[in-house]
């Protein structure tokens, strides 16, 4: 097994020299980053909700698929870039608990490569797709990108701190998300070298840039993304308008607790509150 591991590193770190220009980022970091799961008739189920399929068009000329979950009366128009697996069939769902718990619209996005989306995942090409997404919902309801939630699980979470920590945001909302990719790296490949790695997506830094209103959990027993990662990522954000909510107990990928999301309620009502108090 161990030479196996070798061989695999060894094979990555030539891959990554041989390809210093390649656009489509870096092969080491994209083999433990990006699972995506492309359009597929046959498992492919129309949802329950309500929502409106649309296209949109990144920076780079990439065709991206998004669902729009539209409320009445909106309280919040949030952006919610999902984790680093699956597409919008299983994550729709999702958005519409959003919506319909909270009564908010909500626009949820495949990245490049995933579902209906065209292209290859990368992290530039992902950071472009959350600004189409961005762009898209701001010209739609009239709104500048300082207006709108920016939510992101996991893989996501690194997009919505990038887009919150561009322009300011009415609010963001991270679960579960990491540090950066080399802390994520010397998890996943310990023999990994950082300065091989082109593409940081240093979120640990780009926090540091959002002053806004925050709300982030992080489970305790997570085994993918370490609960240190979270907290740090916590402290480092200079906001006094922040909750840390630790998830006692739950690993990664297990159901998000009644607890946080009525500290979901909150953080909804307060921007609730805050829009009629402008108003």
């Amino acid at each position: 097994m161990i030479y196996i591991a070798i061989l695999l590193f060894v094979v990555l770190i030539i891959s990554c020299q041989l390809s210093p220009t390649n656009q489509q980022g870096d092969p080491l970091v994209n083999g433990f980053l990006f699972f995506p799961m492309p359009y597929n008739a046959k498992d492919w189920t129309e949802p329950d909700f309500k929502y409106e399929d649309v296209t949109l068009t990144t920076s780079d000329d990439v065709k991206i698929n998004a669902w729009y979950l539209a409320a009445e009366e909106p309280k919040a128009w949030v952006v919610f870039s999902h984790g680093n697996a699956g597409n919008l069939n299983g994550w729709g769902y999702a958005a519409e608990e959003m919506r319909s718990r909270f009564g908010v619209s909500v626009l949820i996005y495949d990245y490049r490569g995933y579902g209906k989306s065209e292209g290859k995942p990368s992290v530039p090409g992902i950071l472009k797709d959350g600004r189409a997404a961005r762009d898209w919902l701001c010209a739609r309801e009239s709104l500048k990108p300082e207006d709108l939630v920016y939510c992101g699980r996991s893989l996501g979470g690194a997009v919505a701190i990038d887009l919150a920590a561009e322009t300011g945001a009415k609010g963001l909302i991270l679960e579960s998300t990491f540090t950066s990719i080399p802390d994520m790296a010397k998890k996943m490949v310990p023999l990994a070298p950082a300065s091989i790695i082109r593409y940081r997506l240093d979120s640990l830094g780009s926090i540091k840039n959002y002053n806004g209103l925050l709300l982030h959990c992080h489970g305790d027993a997570d085994t993918v993304i370490p609960f240190q990662q979270g907290a740090e990522l916590f402290k480092a954000c200079p906001s006094e308008r922040k909750k840390f909510v630790r998830m006692e107990g739950l690993d990664h990928n297990d159901l998000l607790p009644e607890s946080y999301r009525e500290q979901q309620k909150r953080f909804f009502d307060r921007i609730a509150a805050e829009n009629k108090a402008i108003d």
